[in-house]
């Protein structure tokens, strides 16, 4: 659909994050009205018509990932667990519980978030969601193979791979697990030690915006009873459809999984 110059220019005022979203939404919107060009004037009416329905929400939860393995980045593929973290929530009945804690009042931003992130570029929004899933691995350094081609030195951005003598080292505190240094070696002399994820709990945006805090690394295996333990914590603890970042907020109080 084709748009004016001046409703161009009013979209670009919507957050980055959501402007495709509420593109599509008002093009669905407009072509129904038998629209087939957006002017500032039909922008404008479509937000004031869309704004409640956008505002409410059917389902009390959302999971979202990245691009998977389409992604060079990608150290795990996470997909396979969106749609089980999806039956779990459901099974949970979060949906009509978010509904009975705010009287039948649901909104988006109530909505119990979950996101994965495949790499460390995180391109996901994941640490403004509840529950944040980070993949990363930790890689090891075989010395007896290592020919000090300093190929890895190039391809970490952190600059944690470091000479120590005549001895590579790597500084595990500026690494970030993105196994740059894994793929670039050409002697095999970098491998992976540990590959699973890092959890975080809490993130949300809205009046006191607050990112995830850390919680736990966990293996690929442990990642289902996890999440598992933190929704049954968030429920523990709701009182009026909050997120967990308010929860962790309000009562100061954080998880013990």
């Amino acid at each position: 659909m084709e748009w004016t110059k001046e409703a161009e220019e009013l979209l670009k005022k919507v957050p980055f994050f959501v402007r495709k979203k509420v593109k599509r939404e008002v093009e669905k919107f407009l072509s129904s009205q038998g629209k087939t060009k957006v002017t500032k004037e039909d922008l404008l009416y479509a937000k004031k018509v869309l704004l409640k329905k956008l505002s409410s929400a059917e389902k009390g939860y959302e999971v979202t990932g990245c691009f998977g393995e389409s992604c060079p980045n990608s150290i795990i593929n996470s997909q396979k667990f969106i749609k089980e973290v999806e039956k779990l929530l459901e099974k949970e009945n979060l949906t009509e519980f978010l509904i009975k804690k705010t009287k039948g009042d649901l909104k988006a931003h109530n909505k119990f978030k979950v996101g994965f992130a495949d790499c460390p570029n995180a391109c996901s929004q994941i640490y403004i969601m509840d529950i944040a899933i980070h993949a990363f691995l930790i890689p090891e350094i075989l010395l007896e193979k290592c020919k000090l081609c300093k190929k890895c030195f190039k391809v970490c951005e952190e600059e944690a791979i470091f000479l120590k003598g005549k001895v590579l080292e790597i500084d595990e505190e500026k690494c970030v697990g993105c196994g740059a240094c894994v793929k670039a070696c050409p002697e095999n002399a970098i491998r992976v030690k540990f590959k699973g994820y890092k959890v975080y709990v809490g993130g949300k945006l809205g009046r006191h915006p607050r990112l995830a805090s850390f919680l736990k690394v966990v293996k690929e295996e442990e990642l289902m009873e996890t999440i598992k333990k933190i929704v049954e914590f968030y429920k523990r603890e709701n009182e009026e459809g909050e997120r967990l970042g308010t929860i962790i907020q309000k009562k100061k109080i954080f998880l013990s999984v």
